[in-house]
């Protein structure tokens, strides 16, 4: 009894302290506020000043490349600055570019422009998703990432919305997304840092990646061509189908509230059935619904937001899903490796989807984007289908928290070297 009540204390102590957890969570939701009106916004305004949708593609995977470069060669920068000089100079960067992008307003300045941003917003979510591991303690870990992945995606959605509050044409945009920017820095810098320590890292080849799990190596590429196409294009798509600013924010909105309402479950879900089944189920649920957003791109606002919002739900959390069954089995020592290894097949996928996403409208039209999208998802599903696993025991789940790209394998270690201290102190 005294040991329970030992353990109570110590999460009370050290897992669930409010003031710094709710300031991580501000800095977050407000990074991520002025990076999913960005991203929009640049979509938007590229077609007002006539940006061919080629290089709207190209400019969309400068993006994604910086981020996955980032992803790879940042962590070595947080342990050896520390999480809040590491946050504090890539806001400066990013901020930069985000006004750089109204000064030289042409598509061979943008797509650098692009790139440096996806490298800052690797390397300011990289600080605040290891901080935030970092704090938390085994008992509390799965409710702070749940929380996590809530305020990420509500945000991202929320910033679709602010879209409608100047004209696209204008700076004030740009100007509120510097803003939002700059507010980020501010609560993450009253925290004390207690940056994770360094360890050694088993090297894993990508070819051992594809051996160990090829359906999950398989999956994080294809669901990175179908998903990162969307990312890239998907305003693009909604302006070329007639939409207002507001009918774009909408439309984007609905994709990301699809995929805050669905993440959760399918995790509930992978835990409880085969995960292959449950890849399965999700690549061809969202297989579907992009075939009804593409078929319903001259359909009212309603049916093309409800086809978008279950597009998202189901596709978009396939890469947490893939990510789970390679590291079913997976010895301690060698999911680091793995888990960034499938990063990169889902990065260079990421990076990619745009150029194939824009290709395939400028063959058959606007909903060639999700026309392409549903075949890679239902080629993903039948994979998974034939792949048949035996159902786990439920002794083996794993957490059911959200997952994304975002949230790297690196913080693994970070995770286990703070537990180890932790119960050293106590």
């Amino acid at each position: 009894m005294s040991q329970a009540i030992d353990t109570v204390r110590l999460v009370c102590k050290r897992g669930l302290v409010l003031a710094p957890v709710a300031a991580l969570l501000l800095s977050v939701a407000a990074l991520l506020l002025g990076n999913g009106l960005l991203g929009t916004l640049l979509i938007v305004r590229a077609g007002q000043e006539g940006f061919s949708s080629g290089a709207i593609s190209a400019m969309m995977t400068f993006y994604f490349a910086g981020f996955t470069v980032g992803a790879f060669v940042l962590p070595r920068i947080i342990v050896s600055v520390g999480h809040v000089r590491t946050f504090a100079g890539f806001a400066a960067i990013a901020s930069m570019t985000t006004l750089l992008h109204v000064t030289f307003i042409e598509p061979i300045a943008w797509m650098p422009l692009r790139m440096v941003t996806g490298l800052a917003y690797a390397g300011m979510i990289l600080a605040t998703e290891s901080w935030l591991n970092a704090h938390a303690v085994p008992s509390t870990r799965g409710q702070l990432l749940s929380i996590f992945g809530v305020v990420s995606m509500g945000s991202w959605a929320t910033g679709q919305a602010l879209l409608n509050i100047a004209a696209p044409a204008s700076v004030t945009l740009f100007l509120v997304v510097s803003l939002l920017i700059s507010a980020a820095v501010v609560p993450i810098t009253l925290l004390p840092s207690h940056p994770p320590a360094e360890v050694e890292q088993e090297p894993v080849a990508l070819k051992d990646v594809v051996l160990v799990s090829p359906l999950a190596a398989v999956g994080v590429f294809l669901t990175g061509l179908a998903i990162g196409g969307f990312w890239g294009m998907g305003p693009n798509f909604a302006q070329r189908i007639g939409l207002d600013v507001g009918g774009i924010s909408a439309f984007m909105a609905a994709v990301l509230g699809g995929t805050l309402a669905l993440q959760w479950p399918l995790g509930w879900l992978s835990d409880r059935v085969s995960r292959n089944l449950a890849i399965a189920c999700a690549a061809l649920a969202s297989a579907a619904a992009a075939i009804g957003v593409a078929l319903a791109a001259g359909a009212p606002l309603p049916l093309l937001l409800t086809a978008g919002a279950l597009f998202g739900g189901f596709g978009i959390p396939i890469y947490s899903l893939c990510l789970a069954a390679a590291n079913d089995d997976l010895p301690a020592g060698r999911r680091l490796g793995t888990a960034r290894g499938l990063l990169l097949l889902n990065g260079v996928g990421t990076a990619a989807g745009p150029l194939i996403g824009g290709a395939a409208m400028n063959i058959v039209g606007p909903g060639g984007l999700f026309l392409c999208a549903s075949v890679l998802l239902a080629i993903l599903g039948v994979m998974a289908l034939a792949r048949g696993q035996p159902k786990r025991p439920l002794k083996t789940k794993a957490t059911r928290c959200p997952s994304t790209p975002m949230i790297t394998g690196s913080l693994d270690t970070m995770i286990r070297i703070q537990e180890e201290s932790q119960r050293a102190r106590y």
